[in-house]
């Protein structure tokens, strides 16, 4: 029994926060685990992305702010990653984390 297996749904919100904008305001996609693509499902696995719960980037850097909000839904816990300004922090960082978390939302598009 792994993690994979508990995984209930996706939940995720993108877009550009402009002033006075919250995060809610953005439109979220959901995917229920029997709706989810063969690819975000691999791309979770190889990246490790429950491990990678938490807040990444700088939510000052820029006007608006470039916003990604994953939520991973299993049984009994729930993953979170907020990610602000992913193209400027991947631009200017060689964190390896940032780019796991990159690949498997590039695929959620």
């Amino acid at each position: 029994y792994t993690m994979m297996d508990s995984l209930q749904r996706i939940e995720y919100r993108r877009g550009m926060l402009e002033k006075g904008m919250q995060p809610a305001d953005l439109p979220i996609s959901v995917w229920h685990r029997a709706m989810l693509p063969k690819e975000v499902l691999q791309a979770i696995i190889e990246e490790d992305l429950f491990s990678l719960a938490g807040v990444y980037g700088d939510p000052q850097v820029g006007d608006p702010v470039e916003y990604d909000y994953l939520k991973l839904v299993l049984n009994d816990q729930t993953v979170e990653i907020t990610f602000y300004n992913r193209g400027i922090t991947l631009l200017f960082s060689d964190d390896e984390r940032f780019r796991r978390i990159h690949r498997v939302l590039c695929k959620l598009r």
